[in-house]
């Protein structure tokens, strides 16, 4: 699992490959804006949506099969 270490923090790669793309911003500002907290917020919002996409991916895996 990729990874980088900000001010205060470790920023993990996403499990969900839809948010690579934030992922790669975040890594690349974070030399400039990294520790601020307008990068905070971002990371912040960054790992919220990670989470919840895996949730929905468990609860859609987890989910019956309906039969029509």
């Amino acid at each position: 699992m990729a990874y980088f270490d900000s001010k205060d923090r470790t920023v993990f790669s996403p499990q969900n490959e839809k948010l690579e793309p934030f992922y790669k911003i975040l890594e690349q500002y974070n030399q400039t804006i990294g520790g601020s907290n307008l990068f905070d917020d971002l990371v912040e919002t960054y790992e919220y949506l990670d989470f919840v996409l895996k949730e929905k991916k468990e609860e859609f895996k987890n989910e019956p099969a309906t039969k029509n």
